[in-house]
C-alpha cells in the first residue's frame, strides 16, 4: 500500500516554526533592536497582534482555492502566460530568500567556529544537503523538521533559563523615551518577517486537511513568540544599547552560559540551532521552486534543484554579491518584503475574488 505524501498540520508546525523562526532570530532581532531599542519589545509584540488579523487573508485565499496548488490555480485560472509570469516571479523571490540566509549561515560559521575552512566547502556541503532533501519531497523535510525542532526547542529554553541570574528585566522599561516613532519603525521590519508565512499558500496542496484560521492564528502567534523572547532576552541580559550594537544577539546570549564552574564554551550550541534552520528553510524554498515547475521525469527535478543549489552557492560566494546581500540585510531587508509579499498577498486575494465571483456568475 502506498504511503501518503501530504504532511499533517503538526508537521506544518514544525517546517514553519524551523524554516521562518531562524530568520527571526538571525535577521530580524538586530535590525528590531537597531529601530527601537528599548521600545523593539513593544513593537514586536504589537505586531504580533496585528498579524493575526492580516493572516485572515492568507486563510481567505486558501479557502477560495479549495488548497490546489496555487501554481496550478494561476495557469489554470489565469492562463498559461500569466501562470508562468507567476512561477517565475516567485523562483526568484524564494531564490533571493535561500540566498541570504545561506550568505549569513556560511559567514558565521566561518567567523565563529571553521575559520580554517574554506567558505565553498561549508557552502556546498549544506547546499548538497539541501538538494538531497529537496529532491525527496516534502514529507522527507517533514520528518527532519520534526527531529530537529523538539532539540532546536530544548535548547531555547535552556539558554534562556541559564542565563536568568544575568537578567534584570526591568531594562525593559520605560517605554517611548524617545516618542513613539521608534517602535514604528521596529513594527515595519518585525512585519517585513512575518510576512514571510505566505509560504503556507505554497504548500497548502500537500496538507492533509484544509487548515482553519485558528491554526493560522496560532501559528502566528507562536512565530511572534519565538522572536519576542530572545528579543527581549537580549535587552533584559546585555541592556538596550549593547544589544542595538550587537550583530547576533541571540547567538551571544550562548556565550554567557555556564553549567556550574566546571562547564563553560557550551555555544556550541548555537551552530545546532542555527543550522537546523537553514538547513530546512533552505530546502523548503529550494521544494517550492522546483514544485512550480511539473517535471514529467524525476531526473530533470533533480538535476534542476542541484542547478539552482550550485547557483546559489555559486553568488554567495562572489565578493561583489556577497557585499551587496549583507548591505541588503543590513538595510532594506525588511521593508522591501514587506512591501513585496504584503502587496503580493493582497494580489492573490483580489485574484481569487474576482474569479470566485466570475464562476458564480456564470453558473447563475
Amino acid at each position: 500500500m502506498r504511503t501518503s505524501k501530504k504532511i499533517s498540520l503538526i508537521e506544518v508546525y514544525f517546517i514553519m516554526l524551523l524554516s521562518l523562526g531562524i530568520t527571526n532570530h538571525v535577521i530580524l532581532i538586530p535590525l528590531i533592536l537597531q529601530q527601537a531599542g528599548r521600545d523593539a519589545w513593544m513593537g514586536t509584540l504589537l505586531t504580533t497582534i496585528l498579524h493575526t488579523g492580516w493572516v485572515y487573508i492568507l486563510f481567505f485565499i486558501m479557502k477560495r482555492t479549495q488548497q490546489q496548488s496555487i501554481f496550478a490555480w494561476f495557469k489554470d485560472g489565469l492562463g498559461p502566460v500569466i501562470g508562468w509570469i507567476f512561477v517565475s516571479i516567485m523562483t526568484l523571490y524564494f531564490f533571493w530568500m535561500s540566498m541570504v540566509i545561506l550568505r549569513e549561515t556560511t559567514t558565521w560559521i566561518q567567523v565563529t567556529y571553521l575559520t580554517q575552512t574554506p567558505k565553498p566547502v561549508v557552502s556546498l556541503t549544506i547546499i548538497l544537503l539541501c538538494v538531497f532533501v529537496a529532491n525527496n519531497g516534502i514529507r522527507s523535510i517533514a520528518i527532519i523538521s520534526g527531529i530537529l525542532l523538539p532539540i532546536v526547542w530544548v535548547l531555547g529554553h535552556f539558554v534562556a533559563i541559564s542565563n536568568l541570574q544575568y537578567k534584570d528585566y526591568t531594562l525593559l522599561t520605560p517605554l517611548f523615551v524617545e516618542g513613539y516613532t521608534p517602535m514604528l519603525k521596529s513594527m515595519i521590519v518585525a512585519g517585513g518577517g512575518f510576512m514571510e508565512m505566505i509560504v503556507l499558500i505554497f504548500l497548502q496542496h500537500h496538507m492533509k486537511r484544509k487548515m482553519k484560521y485558528l491554526s493560522i492564528v496560532i501559528l502566528s502567534l507562536l512565530l511572534g513568540g519565538l522572536t519576542l523572547g530572545p528579543l527581549m532576552g537580549a535587552i533584559a541580559t546585555f541592556g538596550p544599547v549593547p544589544a542595538m550594537e550587537s550583530r547576533y544577539p541571540a547567538y551571544e546570549q550562548w556565550l554567557l552560559v555556564t553549567i556550574t564552574k566546571y562547564i563553560t564554551h557550551v555555544d556550541f550550541l548555537a551552530l545546532y540551532q542555527w543550522i537546523s534552520g537553514a538547513f530546512i528553510r533552505i530546502s523548503l524554498f529550494l521544494f517550492i521552486m522546483a514544485d512550480g515547475i511539473s517535471f514529467k521525469k524525476s531526473k530533470r527535478r533533480f538535476w534542476y534543484l542541484l542547478g539552482l543549489g550550485v547557483a546559489l552557492s555559486a553568488l554567495t560566494l562572489i565578493p561583489v554579491i556577497d557585499r551587496q546581500i549583507e548591505l541588503f540585510v543590513l538595510g532594506k531587508y525588511s521593508v522591501a518584503f514587506l512591501g513585496f509579499v504584503s502587496g503580493l498577498t493582497l494580489f492573490i486575494a483580489i485574484m481569487v475574488t474576482f474569479k470566485s465571483n466570475a464562476k458564480g456568475a456564470g453558473r447563475s
